[in-house]
Order: C-alpha cells, then structure tokens, then sequence
C-alpha cells in the first residue's frame, strides 16, 4: 500500500497514511513500469549517395530533430548505396523544409 501524496509505502491492512490523513493506494505511479513508446517514423527521402544522407542528417540533428539513415547495402562510396532517411511523424513538415533549403532533390 502506498500513499499517493507522502509516496511512503505501508504494511497491508493500513488505510490512511499516518502523516497526512490520505487513503493508500495499491500501486504508487513511480511503482508502475513506464513504457517508452518508440516514435512512428515517415520516409523523409531516399537518396543515392551516403555523404548526402548524413550531410542532411547532421542538419536534422541541429534543429532537433532525429533521424535514421537506413543503408540499402553495398560499399559506402562505390557503386552509389540508396539511403533511406526517416523522421518521426509528428517532425514530417518542419523535416521537409529543412530538406528542401539543403538540397532540393537528393
């Protein structure tokens, strides 16, 4: 049992915290697991060439916004490796203008 005010934890078979008079609870919040939800992402863009990826990326990053360079394999400079840049959903707009003040298409 805990109080959910004084965030003390009680014997069971106590009902009101004894310093402010309220009725326990079973779990405090702190008690409860928290669960991160992991951001929906959307395709910014798709390019041919990792030195763009991560040039876009690095200004991403400097307006705080995160992003994910996903490598469609090969070698890193030759031949050209597609790159997929994903941005989470709710920074999708603000993303795409940043992009196109960069480099119009990638």
């Amino acid at each position: 049992m805990f109080c959910p005010n004084c965030r003390y934890e009680y014997k069971p078979g106590i009902e009101k915290c004894p310093d402010c008079g309220a009725e326990l609870v079973e779990e405090s919040e702190e008690s409860k697991p928290t669960v991160k939800k992991e951001p929906r992402l959307a395709l910014l863009c798709t390019t041919q060439n990792l030195f763009y990826a991560n040039f876009l990326k690095e200004a991403l990053e400097k307006n705080d916004i995160p992003c994910l360079i996903k490598n469609e394999g090969g070698m890193m400079f030759y031949p050209p490796v597609a790159a997929k840049i994903y941005v989470p959903e709710e920074k999708y707009e603000e993303s795409l203008k940043i992009k196109e003040q960069l480099v119009d298409d990638l």
